[in-house]
């Protein structure tokens, strides 16, 4: 009985340490959307998208030629990514302020290029440490007005 016991504490031990040691694992809402801003501005199309779910949801509102909802990370690279360089020369996206509340980040930026200097805010929910959707809520007048015609 005593062998029992003391195995069953064993047990019990080693699953709480390996849990405790696989919550550690997991990245942050916070440094999972640093690296997704890293990625993107370096233009590293496939670790971008391994920061993401494959069900990812990310939406652009307003009504810019990149504007809509995409479902998955080719679809926001075919829509979104690919068009911006041709629609915004000097593109660059710089953090100003960010905050996060628990599995949800909103990021405060300035948004520059050839004729733009505006802000933007982007909010991001993260899922078991990956990116499950995102939304920008971009300055539109201001990007239409830059816009490469």
């Amino acid at each position: 009985m005593k062998k029992l016991i003391s195995l069953t504490a064993l047990f019990v031990l080693s699953c709480a340490v390996f849990a405790a040691h696989h919550e550690t694992r997991e990245v942050s809402p916070g440094k999972v959307v640093t690296q997704a801003y890293a990625t993107f501005s370096t233009g590293d199309n496939e670790a971008w998208s391994k920061l993401h779910t494959k069900d990812l949801q990310f939406t652009v509102v307003g009504n810019l030629p990149t504007s809509g909802t995409y479902s998955g990370t080719d679809a926001v690279i075919k829509g979104v990514f690919e068009k911006i360089p041709t629609l915004w020369r000097n593109f660059k996206l710089e953090e100003v302020e960010r905050y996060v509340v628990g599995d949800t980040v909103f990021v405060l930026l300035a948004m520059t290029g050839d004729g733009l200097n505006t802000r933007s805010v982007h909010m991001f929910k993260v899922s078991n440490g990956k990116i499950s959707s995102f939304t920008a809520f971009d300055d539109t007048g201001s990007m239409l007005a830059a816009m490469v015609n």
